[in-house]
């Protein structure tokens, strides 16, 4: 009886030790990250303008009245063109386009992160299923998956948005269907290479079940190229959701998406090309920022690559 007492304490001291273990090593490895991270001047400044960014779509939800401000029109002010009162001139209603703009970003940053979150979701748990297991299985989700790939993803997402609807839950859902055949191909790949280490088979032999053996060694091994790749899929993201609002297949007016912006402002780009300027910019400046944040992961991320 005694001797079970003590065989049971060392078991837990000894899964204490080992969580106590990986506690550290994961916190060594975020830091040796973070400071690769910072070597690449570029993907630092990409972080402060990203922040920048969330920054503003979170003050603007406390400062601005959608009702008031972003939606009622002002007819007695329409087509003013950038001054210090309107610092982006007002639209074709009387509308200030900076206040728009602010607001705006909060749909722009939402459907690009959920629906990536949704395909990273979707196409790495598919992948890393495929990637472990093998055999038919694994031909089934790639056959699928090599199917939609052929498919530009903005040509899938219109058939997606025309067949269920306008809205922003059937964009996210139609951009993250259109990008899950990319993150299941990275994580399958990914796991191939880490399902065949000595680690995995020393988990197989101690008995472990299948799932944490998925959950503790495969995916964290596994996970570095595909969070690089949702890095820069939210950038492909944001601009496939602003090419669809500028089709007037995504966000419905009024509210005031980046892309449904160039919509409206593109039969007046001739005379008041402000209109459509500042969403550009809008655009242009949030996924240059992204990318070098992607391409700062990637860096850091991939030891061959490491500056």
């Amino acid at each position: 009886m005694d001797n079970k007492i003590i065989s049971s304490q060392s078991d837990d001291s000894n899964e204490m030790h080992s969580q106590q273990e990986e506690e550290v090593s994961s916190v060594s490895y975020l830091a040796e990250l973070w400071r690769d991270f910072r070597k690449n001047k570029g993907a630092v400044l990409g972080l402060i303008i990203l922040c920048l960014i969330i920054a503003t779509a979170i003050v603007s939800t406390f400062l601005i009245d959608y009702e008031t401000q972003i939606v009622e029109m002002n007819i007695s002010e329409m087509f003013q063109k950038p001054s210090l009162k309107h610092w982006c001139g007002t639209d074709n209603f009387g509308r200030d386009i900076f206040l728009r703009l602010i607001y705006g970003t909060r749909y722009s940053l939402l459907i690009g992160v959920c629906s990536v979150m949704f395909s990273l979701l979707i196409g790495t748990t598919l992948g890393i299923l495929a990637g472990y297991y093998g055999g038919v299985l694994e031909q089934v989700i790639m056959r699928i998956s090599d199917v939609f790939s052929p498919i530009p993803s903005m040509l899938l997402a219109v058939c997606l948005t025309t067949a269920f609807g306008q809205g922003m839950v059937v964009l996210m859902a139609a951009i993250g269907v259109a990008a899950a055949p990319a993150f299941a191909q990275v994580a399958r790949a990914s796991v191939l290479t880490v399902r065949e280490q000595e680690y995995i088979e020393a988990a197989k032999a101690s008995g472990s079940k299948e799932y944490r053996i998925i959950l503790r060694h495969v995916l964290p091994n596994a996970l570095s190229p595909v969070l690089v790749q949702a890095t820069l899929q939210v950038a492909n993201a944001i601009v496939a959701a602003s090419g669809l609002s500028f089709l007037g297949l995504g966000v419905p007016t009024p509210m005031p998406e980046w892309g449904a912006m160039l919509s409206e402002g593109r039969a007046f780009i001739r005379d008041y090309s402000y209109m459509t300027l500042f969403p550009g910019l809008a655009i242009m400046i949030t996924v240059l920022a992204i990318n070098m944040i992607g391409d700062g992961l990637r860096d850091a991320m991939d030891p061959k690559l490491k500056r």
